[in-house]
């Protein structure tokens, strides 16, 4: 079902994304869709969840640069695909986009859920400084990708997210 809907909105997009045009293209029963979702913002989020997964898992290499390096790339392929962008700039725009606020709320929170392991998990190693801000130290690292991302058709190249990773580690890593 995440698949269909995947495809559905990497070949519709988010305003086009209809779950009976979905359910009849991949001969999937309707009422399942209801009865598991309820409503297109459910599977849609869902949808993005599942688009999400390595990033709402990041990798664990045991070094606080290392991890933030494998988060920008993962963040850099997400954004890099024509589907990423456009869900991207759908989970940022005003009351036109096709998302409830609640819904891009659930989905940013979910994402940050995820992303805050890899400081979690250097704070207990003892690389990060005291007094960093995880949310903070996150948006550093999201932002400059995420607003290439948005403003321009220019893919997010390995050079700009890893020196984006290493000014994230030089600022609050315990040197």
């Amino acid at each position: 079902m995440l698949a269909a809907a995947y495809e559905e909105l990497s070949r519709w997009g988010l305003e086009r994304f209809d779950i009976p045009t979905m359910c009849a293209r991949h001969k999937i029963d309707e009422s399942l869709v209801s009865r598991y979702w309820g409503d297109s913002r459910r599977l849609s989020l869902d949808t993005l969840l599942y688009w999400s997964d390595e990033i709402l898992n990041p990798a664990d290499t045991g070094s606080l640069r290392t991890d933030l390096q494998f988060l920008a790339a993962a963040v850099a392929r997400q954004v890099n695909s024509g589907t990423g962008r456009s869900l991207l700039r759908a989970m940022v725009v005003d009351d036109r986009a096709a998302f409830a606020d609640d819904t891009r709320m659930a989905f940013w929170m979910r994402r940050f859920a995820g992303i805050r392991s890899v400081f979690d998990r250097a704070a207990e190693r003892g690389e990060i400084r005291d007094g960093v801000d995880a949310i903070a130290a996150m948006q550093l690292i999201l932002a400059p990708i995420n607003v290439r991302a948005l403003y321009t058709e220019d893919p997010v190249e390995p050079q700009y997210y890893e020196a984006i990773a290493d000014l994230v580690w030089h600022a609050i890593a315990k040197h």
